[in-house]
């Protein structure tokens, strides 16, 4: 998945809608993605609450939870995918498949 610092916020390529949960770590929103209208799931986890970074194959850091849907998001069949992921400075941002 694309990643790195964001230039942009995510309204620019998805439209935001309702909160569809909230937790510990972090929100979970109901999105559209601008480009072609697929639903997506858009997950917002401040970075102080990112207690474990790893290393994307690439070697980007990144935290775990990331690092980890990276490696089961093709291929393993009930498992969400991680279409994409940005680091703002005071969140990280991933976008994923609304089932």
């Amino acid at each position: 998945p694309p990643a790195g610092k964001a230039q942009e916020a995510p309204q620019k390529w998805y439209r935001v809608g309702s909160l569809l949960g909230r937790g510990g770590f972090g929100s979970v929103f109901a999105a559209t993605r601008l480009s072609d209208g697929a639903p997506v799931a858009i997950k917002r986890v401040p970075r102080n609450r990112v207690r474990h970074w790893g290393e994307m194959p690439d070697g980007t850091s990144a935290p775990l939870e990331i690092v980890l849907l990276d490696k089961v998001s093709t291929g393993f069949p009930g498992v969400v995918q991680l279409l994409e992921w940005v680091e703002f400075p005071k969140d990280i941002v991933m976008v994923l498949e609304r089932p």
